[in-house]
């Protein structure tokens, strides 16, 4: 009797483990498909805080005056200008290099001596990264390099970085 009713509380055992198994598994298949359908994957833009633009904010303000705008990994600097290094965008197939101060008074500061005709891009080894005929735009902490850009890809730029708060 003692065998029947031990073999009878394994079984009840046995089965109710696999329910939990069963449960569980549900749960984590659930919680994975609503994790890949909840919000399209779309990077919340951050805050902008009045003189303290991020690369986002460049980006999701080139890209509200109508031109498609990508992020990109290459890095450069400009000769003369230690610090901060440019982060790259493509806009409308143009490289633009976004430079972020720590605050828009010390973007005047450094930018000063800087114009579009005398700048020098540079690769993190030093080599010209420069393919076009460059141009700044300013604007709250940023200074922004395009490469090449036409004249309509330009204005875009333009009115996107002044649009920064």
């Amino acid at each position: 009797m003692s065998q029947q009713r031990n073999s009878s509380v394994r079984r009840w055992i046995s089965n109710l483990l696999f329910v939990v198994a069963a449960v569980l598994f549900a749960y984590v298949a659930y919680a994975y498909y609503q994790e890949r359908t909840g919000d399209g994957g779309q990077v919340p833009t951050p805050q902008v805080v009045s003189g303290k633009a991020e690369l986002k904010n460049v980006s999701d303000a080139i890209a509200a005056q109508g031109a498609t705008v990508e992020m990109s990994r290459k890095t450069v600097r400009i000769d003369g200008l230690t610090d901060p290094p440019g982060q790259q965008l493509t806009v409308e197939g143009v490289p633009v290099y976004v430079f972020i101060f720590d605050s828009p008074e010390t973007r005047a500061e450094k930018s000063a001596k800087l114009s579009a005709s005398e700048l020098q891009i540079l690769t993190p080894s030093g080599a010209n990264a420069a393919t076009g005929t460059l141009a700044m735009s300013e604007g709250s902490n940023i200074l922004v390099v395009s490469d090449g850009a036409p004249e309509d890809v330009q204005k875009k730029i333009d009115a996107g970085v002044s649009s920064l708060p």
